[in-house]
Parts: C-alpha cells; sequence; structure tokens
C-alpha cells in the first residue's frame, strides 16, 4: 500500500471484520465447552492474540524502509503466502454468507445469483482501494456497536442466569482447544501482520484497543446467548440470529433484521478488504496489474463459492477450523519470527 491510511481507520476495519464472524458464529466451532466457559474463553483468545502478533510488532519496529523492499524473494514468498491466506478466508467469508441467507433470509429460495452480486461489488470496492474500504469503515463503525448495544439492552428482561453453569464443567483443555480455534478464525491477524507498516499513528495502542474491544463485545454475545437461551443455543444454526430475533424494546419486535444488516455491511467490507490485500501484494511483489489480480481473485472465488453453494456437508469440509488455525501460524508468526531471523543474520554477516 503506498498510501497510509490512519490506526483508527485500520481497526475500525478490523473490529467490523471480526465482529461478523462473531455473529455468524455456529455451534460446532465451541463443542464440548458449556455457556460460561465459552464467556471465559474470550480471556485465552485475548492472551493467545497478543503472543501471536508479538513478533510481528517486533518486526514493525525495525527499519520501516527495509520492511517495504518489495522486490526480495522473501517479500515475494509473504505475498503469495498472504495472498493464499485471504483468499481461503474470502472463500469461507462468501460461502457462510450463502448459508446464512440460503437459511435465514431467502430459504426458499436460490441464493447463487445474489453471491455472484456480492462477489462483483466486493470486487468493485477492492478496486476502488483501501481508503474507500476505511472510510466506510469509520462511517459505520459507531452505528454497528451502537446496535448490538441495542440489542444487548433489549435482552436483559430475558437473562436467566441459571443456565450458566460452572467454569470448566468439562475440564480446561476444551477451552483451550476453543480458544485457539478461535485464533485461528480471526484472519484480522494475518491482516495485520501483512498491513502494519502501512499505518499511519500508534499501531500498538490501536491494536490494543481492537483487541479489547473484540474480547468484551464476544464476551457480550455470548453471555446474552447463554443466559437468554441455555443449551437451546447449540441446536440453532446460527444462535446470534436466534436471540437478535427474542429481542424486543418498545414497539420494536424481533431485532434480526438488525444482525442481517450488519452481517451484510461487515462482509462487504471484509471481503473487499481481503481481495483487495491480494492484489496490492501481488502487485507489489510480482509486477501484476492490481485490476488484473482483482477479476482473478473475484472469478476463482464465485467458482468456489457457487461449488459450495448449498451444500453443507461442502462448507463443513472447506471451512476447517485446523485448516484456518495453521494457516494463521504460518501467516502470522512464524513469517514474522522468520524474517526476524533472516534481517538479524544478514546483519551479522554484514559485521
Amino acid at each position: 500500500m503506498n498510501s497510509k491510511i490512519s490506526a483508527f481507520q485500520f481497526y475500525s476495519i478490523l473490529l467490523l471484520s471480526r465482529i461478523l464472524i462473531t455473529l455468524t458464529y455456529t455451534p460446532k466451532y465451541t463443542e464440548g465447552i458449556t455457556a460460561s466457559d465459552k464467556i471465559f474463553q474470550t480471556l485465552f483468545r485475548f492472551i493467545f492474540g497478543i503472543i501471536i502478533t508479538l513478533p510481528v510488532f517486533l518486526l514493525n519496529n525495525k527499519n520501516e524502509s527495509e520492511l517495504q523492499n518489495k522486490n526480495g524473494v522473501f517479500q515475494k514468498i509473504k505475498a503469495v503466502i498472504f495472498s493464499a491466506v485471504f483468499f481461503y478466508f474470502s472463500v469461507t467469508t462468501v460461502a457462510r454468507l450463502d448459508l446464512f441467507a440460503g437459511t435465514v433470509m431467502f430459504p426458499e429460495t436460490d441464493v447463487k445469483f445474489l453471491l455472484l452480486l456480492v462477489i462483483v461489488f466486493c470486487a468493485y470496492g477492492a478496486y476502488l482501494g483501501i481508503e474507500p474500504i476505511a472510510r466506510s469503515a469509520v462511517m459505520f463503525v459507531i452505528p454497528v456497536l451502537l446496535s448490538l448495544a441495542f440489542i444487548c439492552l433489549s435482552l436483559v428482561k430475558k437473562v436467566d442466569l441459571l443456565n450458566l453453569t460452572p467454569l470448566f464443567y468439562n475440564g480446561v483443555f476444551p477451552v483451550v482447544k476453543t480458544s485457539l480455534s478461535a485464533v485461528g478464525r480471526t484472519v484480522e491477524y494475518a491482516v495485520i501482520a501483512a498491513s502494519l507498516p502501512f499505518v499511519k499513528g500508534n499501531s500498538k495502542k490501536g491494536f490494543f484497543i481492537w483487541l479489547t474491544l473484540q474480547t468484551v463485545i464476544t464476551a457480550a454475545v455470548f453471555f446474552f446467548e447463554g443466559t437468554c437461551l441455555g443449551a437451546f443455543s447449540n441446536m440453532q444454526l446460527f444462535p446470534v440470529y436466534t436471540i437478535a430475533s427474542m429481542a424486543q424494546f418498545s414497539f420494536f419486535r424481533g431485532l434480526g433484521a438488525i444482525i442481517t444488516g450488519v452481517w451484510i455491511l461487515c462482509a462487504f467490507l471484509k471481503i473487499s478488504l481481503l481481495i483487495f490485500l491480494q492484489s496490492k501484494l501481488l502487485s507489489e511483489g510480482f509486477g501484476i496489474k492490481r485490476i488484473t489480480v482483482t477479476v482473478v481473485s473475484a472469478v476463482l472465488l464465485a467458482v468456489v463459492c457457487l461449488f459450495i453453494s448449498g451444500n453443507v456437508s461442502r462448507f463443513n469440509a472447506v471451512d476447517s477450523s485446523l485448516v484456518k488455525f495453521i494457516l494463521i501460524m504460518i501467516s502470522v508468526p512464524a513469517l514474522a519470527l522468520a524474517e526476524l531471523i533472516v534481517k538479524r543474520v544478514k546483519k551479522c554477516v554484514r559485521q
């Protein structure tokens, strides 16, 4: 990214992107843990998030001009790895939209045309560049947070604390495993690793604010899900949509439409960002025109997602928590540590 965006803009995009994961999580990601454990494991996520990004921030403390050397072999390797990671997460995000639209929004309708339309709009958003995406995120982040707060307040009367169980009812290991799985589903860590040198302002402070906010939001969602639905939440495909549909305030009845609107907005920004990063990294690393990468990425995304569309078994096969965890570990701490080692070796050789 030749042009920089502010830390506030950058983390606004990432916050909306991460909120999307929270709003559309399915019970298969939290199998084996209780409602109380779901809330508590967000603390483990917070700690793990700091640990895996520490090498990235150590790398970012180095000479910035070195980090922006786009012609080295190592930078080309990073471009390929990050692009592959971002494409994979783009596929799973669009596929989840297909699952949501096909089961909640339009259960009696073939949503393939909607998917194609979403991909086209996201590709256009990516083509416009990071600045329009960042401005959109800043414009919508406060309304989205207020909408979520409104829904939570509307659910207060439905809270039943008896639905909460003792912590670590099934042991500590399932809680830690679920936390690590959640870290793997957070592609935003890879986005930070790929983009941090090109963000203006206090990136470290912004990171901690972002990590804290998304931790609090996730814990709040799990609290209201657990206390309002209890064990019934495990039988819902999208529990957050279910509790939003239960919410009511004055003449407002069923706030599922608000969650749907937030979902679509966050999905658009996230997919646009991931396609943009693919195009930018590959154009800088290999001299390919950004528009070419954008079009090819969008076409491949459409082909893969249309193949998955309407088939839950294919979606579950593609949306693998293990694969995501491995990809995040490779693209975030492993790549940063490798680059730190390479730079240290080069420095020793020069001396």
